[in-house]
């Protein structure tokens, strides 16, 4: 059955390059839909170009909403916020906001 989620992500620093490409690439492992949302713009995380571009503009202290849409999705949600965590500078925080069974 696939569930839709979604999460709030602030971030006091931006995105290293590492963490861009460590989230790219487990987002074309999920099966399912990764968007991010910032500033009324939306992005798919499966799309390489698109994705670094819209990472590499954000303001810092930025909130960023990311919604994951398939199967999985809390072990997906799970991994993304490792990846964002894997760099100790930036203090990020994650609030799960609801599920919905589609």
């Amino acid at each position: 059955m696939n569930k839709v989620i979604s999460a709030d992500i602030k971030t006091n620093k931006r995105l290293s390059m590492r963490q861009i490409m460590n989230l790219y690439q487990v987002t074309k492992e999920f099966k399912g839909n990764i968007y991010f949302i910032c500033n009324h713009k939306m992005v798919d995380a499966t799309k390489l170009s698109t994705f670094v571009s819209f990472v590499l503009i954000l303001q810092e202290c930025v909130n960023m909403k990311v919604i994951l849409e398939g199967q999985n999705v809390h072990a997906m949600l799970d991994k993304v916020q490792a990846i964002c965590k894997e760099n100790d500078e930036n203090e990020l925080s994650f609030q799960s906001n609801q599920t919905v069974g589609i």
